[in-house]
């Protein structure tokens, strides 16, 4: 959804338009959006993204009107309370903040070397200057910092560059937005608003069976890039899994010299067969993917580990898989056990190193059975 805001607000300023662009910047207690919402409104009222939807983004939907009028970027704060809820329905208890800016001259190449950052798997942090300074007016408050140290747009400040590039690597290392308060050499009081460019992740089906299409359905409604492998031409194709990136053909023991996972990775094994689950995982030893999980019974995955650990595979990596995979919601079926499994996904890029335990699960059983049609 954010990408579709930059890829709109790209087009727009390539044709001569103009639109505003709003960002939460700062939130506190329950809201009805993600912390990460963005939304471009055009001259003709149109919406691209959201910040929230019912009377909040009327309000900011209004706002932007009247910010591509005057040219000048604001502020709003909205506290979603009993009072607010009476007129909009919104009763979340929760604080937020929201800036509204005209797109930016400099928007183009930063907006731009953000989507291409994403798109080859790398990092950055955009930082925006929210203070209404006259060194840095509307157009000038934009700086993309680069994970190989580069940047995009400046400042005009070498100092503050130089704050905003610690302060950006911190940002980024943390995956969480930030709202900085500066005070400049100079002694002015500027607020910062440093927001992580974070590749789409990408999951890594292993196995094209049943269950590995219902898993790749869900992977795609949550956000994730996601990729089938299988050794069967069969099993692995555009057709069998239309709504895959990409659907490859290979053997299973080329796993490790195909592929070089990353912090941005999540890497899901559903084969056919435990022996092939086997042969990937001794293969992804020391990966730096940031998940692996494994679909079987507890049993199952205990004589496996006990196989490995006989062939000399750390302990500690194996406690990193998550085997069997997913949350226990008790799942039953296919359709099911790939709600389980993406829920784990989800909440392993969400709130970061989600803790694993070999516990009995209810569905290990039934996993297994299914395991004939993956």
């Amino acid at each position: 959804m954010i990408d579709d805001v930059f890829q709109a607000a790209i087009d727009i300023l390539n044709g001569g338009g103009q639109a505003a662009m709003s960002t939460i910047i700062s939130s506190k207690g329950s809201l009805p959006m993600s912390e990460k919402s963005k939304m471009l409104v055009t001259p003709e009222g149109k919406i691209i993204g959201t910040v929230g939807g019912g009377c909040l983004e009327a309000d900011v939907w209004t706002e932007a009107r009247r910010v591509m009028e005057e040219g000048k970027s604001n502020i709003q704060q909205f506290v979603l309370t009993e009072k607010y809820a009476g007129e909009s329905g919104l009763n979340c208890g929760g604080v937020v903040e929201i800036l509204t800016e005209p797109l930016p001259e400099e928007g183009c190449d930063i907006f731009r070397a953000v989507l291409e950052l994403k798109d080859r798997g790398r990092r950055g942090t955009l930082v925006t200057i929210l203070t209404d300074h006259p060194s840095y007016p509307d157009g000038k408050r934009k700086m993309l910092l680069c994970d190989d140290g580069s940047t995009i747009g400046s400042f005009g400040d070498e100092a503050l560059e130089a704050f905003v590039t610690e302060r950006g690597w911190d940002v980024l290392q943390g995956e969480n937005f930030a709202a900085i308060d500066h005070q400049t050499e100079t002694g002015d009081a500027l607020r910062l608003f440093m927001e992580p460019v974070l590749p789409t992740p990408t999951v890594y089906v292993f196995g094209g069976g049943h269950v590995s299409f219902f898993i790749v359905r869900a992977a795609k409604l949550a956000g994730f890039k996601v990729k089938v492998i299988d050794d069967r031409p069969a099993f692995a194709n555009a057709e069998r899994f239309p709504q895959a990136d990409e659907a490859i053909v290979m053997e299973f023991d080329d796993i490790r010299d195909a592929f070089d996972f990353g912090q941005d990775d999540y890497v899901v094994l559903v084969t056919r067969g435990h022996q092939h689950d086997q042969q990937i995982l001794e293969q992804l030893y020391d990966c730096d993917a940031r998940y692996v999980g494994m679909i079987g019974s507890k049993s199952k995955i205990a004589k496996m580990w006990k196989r490995l650990e006989a062939k000399g595979i750390d302990a500690a990596y194996l406690d990193r898989v998550h085997a069997p995979i997913g949350l226990n919601i008790g799942a039953d079926n296919p359709e099911e056990i790939s709600i389980s499994v993406v829920g784990e996904l989800i909440m392993e890029r969400r709130l970061g190193k989600v803790k694993h335990t070999r516990r009995k699960r209810s569905h290990d059983k039934r996993r297994d059975a299914v395991r004939a049609g993956a």
